[in-house]
């Protein structure tokens, strides 16, 4: 969700290999204006930019070198609010696709990218991130307060 000050969404991509990435950040910054752009080769890395910075989406490899995109699932689920999960694959099938939204993550892309099919996924992303904030700040307003109660002296 953009921040107060700004319209910037981040979006981290987390590769090891930096032809990916490149390609990946290439796409992003032609198809959506104004966005901010992390890298990280592996899980560990990936899990400090989640902790340490507001990221909307994750658009992360199937396999990494240090785990795979359902560890970086199970991190990204310890934040508050949690990131979007995008996988990508040489192997997009509807079994991964299955396999990532029955376990949380918002879609797959294959690669080779597709520019048009990036941002329109990273755009749709973004706004189920904001969705997802909305939702959870709508949800802490509207509980009631909780109540002192006096007990009478014994």
């Amino acid at each position: 969700m953009p921040t107060a000050q700004t319209d910037t969404e981040t979006v981290l991509v987390v590769s090891p290999t930096f032809d990916r990435t490149s390609t990946l950040s290439e796409l992003l910054e032609a198809g959506l204006t104004p966005v901010a752009i992390l890298h990280s080769p592996n899980c560990e890395q990936a899990s400090g930019h989640i902790t340490d910075s507001r990221i909307s989406v994750v658009i992360c490899e199937a396999l990494l070198p240090d785990g795979s995109w359902k560890d970086l699932l199970a991190r990204m689920a310890l934040s508050r609010p949690a990131p979007v999960l995008v996988v990508t694959s040489n192997v997009a099938d509807e079994s991964l696709w299955a396999e990532v939204l029955n376990l949380g993550g918002y879609d797959v892309l294959a690669q080779p990218f597709d520019g048009e099919e990036v941002a329109r996924v990273v755009r749709s992303a973004v706004r189920a991130s904001s969705d997802q904030s909305r939702r959870r700040l709508a949800d802490l307003t509207s509980r009631p307060a909780i109540e002192s109660h006096r007990f009478p002296p014994v």
